[in-house]
């Protein structure tokens, strides 16, 4: 039985993470969850039944030993929690994007490996079943190099008003890090986990739009508790991102990502190579002058506002029990970060920038 505490109560921790430890009761106990707010703390505990809540994590850390912690903290704060947790002796899984630089990446897995701990973004988009069904294809298949990659993730009324995704000092950025870096890993894996070479990027800040649903802002179940009052005049993030990433390997992705457009809402990855062409979600594989099929794809295995997460939990049970490898792998976090990075380093010197530079 693997002990588990959560630091941060908010929405992603008791929507997504703990009924997605509650899903492997035989592997799992959560032993305590811990906010800076209390009455978050104590109306996550009282939910779901836990012993313990606290609002230091440090505290809870020393008390509860846990053998793994999920971090739901804000953007900001997951470099200074992850080296916190595995410095504590836990595994971690923490919430995307793990972090916004390189070097930071770099340093919190070096961290995990010092203390023989498992470090995982919490990267969940990757399994819905057209990802999964795309990936199972491209690793039996031959559809030749990758060389073009299309994303695009896009609201139509979908700026968060719960929390603090549009306050820069908080989120560290915007749309691009809150929706368009789930899609980022899942096409970087789709294509092997090619090395960045190159971005060129634009951002900027259109709000101008009526408040959309908490669902589609994100927040899948309608359901947020303790939160504070949206106000606009406070965001400083972009909403609205697109450019080019070139990599070492000669391949390319375009992308577009907006958490309000007027546009139909997108959630697509097309994948280009030399034999054939995969886009979804529709699972069409063209190929040929005429030629297409589609793939097969199995019906999502949990009905729950955030399966994602579940597939997460139950791998890494799967992993500290010696039967199963990692799905979401440290160089493919690593090239995510780096290449977040990238992007936002672009759009604010308004030029093409290089890995190397």
């Amino acid at each position: 039985m693997f002990k588990v505490c959560i630091i941060s109560c908010g929405m992603i921790a008791n929507e997504a993470h703990i009924p997605a430890y509650n899903q492997f009761p035989n592997d799992y106990k959560i032993v305590g969850v811990c906010d800076v707010n209390k009455k978050s703390a104590e109306d996550t505990a009282k939910r779901y039944n836990i012993a313990n809540y606290y609002t230091d994590a440090q505290k809870m850390l020393e008390n509860e030993k846990p053998d793994v912690v999920s971090l739901c903290v804000p953007n900001y704060l997951h470099k200074e929690y992850t080296l916190m947790a595995l410095n504590n002796g836990a595994n971690v899984i923490c919430e995307k994007p793990l972090a916004f630089k390189y070097s930071d990446a770099v340093e919190m897995f070096e961290c995990a490996e010092k203390n023989n701990k498992i470090l995982m973004a919490c990267q969940s988009m990757r399994f819905t079943p057209d990802r999964l069904a795309a990936k199972k294809y491209i690793d039996e298949n031959d559809i030749g190099h990758i060389h073009y990659g299309e994303l695009s993730r896009t609201r139509r009324r979908g700026i968060p008003t719960w929390g603090k995704f549009h306050i820069k000092e908080i989120s560290c950025g915007g749309a691009f890090i809150d929706i368009g870096v789930h899609m980022l890993d899942a096409l970087l894996w789709l294509m092997g986990n090619p090395k960045v070479k190159s971005v060129n990027a634009s951002m900027s800040m259109n709000y101008q739009y009526e408040i959309g649903s908490l669902i589609g802002s994100g927040a899948l179940s309608g359901n947020v508790d303790n939160v504070r009052k949206f106000n606009p005049d406070e965001m400083d993030v972009e909403d609205f991102s697109c450019g080019l990433i070139t990599f070492e390997n000669g391949a390319k992705i375009s992308f577009k990502v907006a958490w309000a457009l007027n546009a139909p809402e997108s959630a697509d990855i097309k994948l280009v190579g030399l034999k054939e062409g995969i886009y979804l979600p529709e699972c069409k594989i063209y190929f040929g002058e005429n030629n297409e099929k589609t793939l097969d794809t199995e019906k999502q295995l949990y009905d729950v506002p955030f399966p994602g997460h579940i597939y997460i939990m139950d791998n890494l049970r799967k992993v500290l029990k010696g039967e199963a490898k990692l799905i979401i792998k440290p160089e493919e976090t690593i090239n995510v970060s780096q290449i977040i990075e990238l992007v936002y380093k672009s759009a604010e010197l308004k030029r093409e920038v290089f890995a190397n530079e």
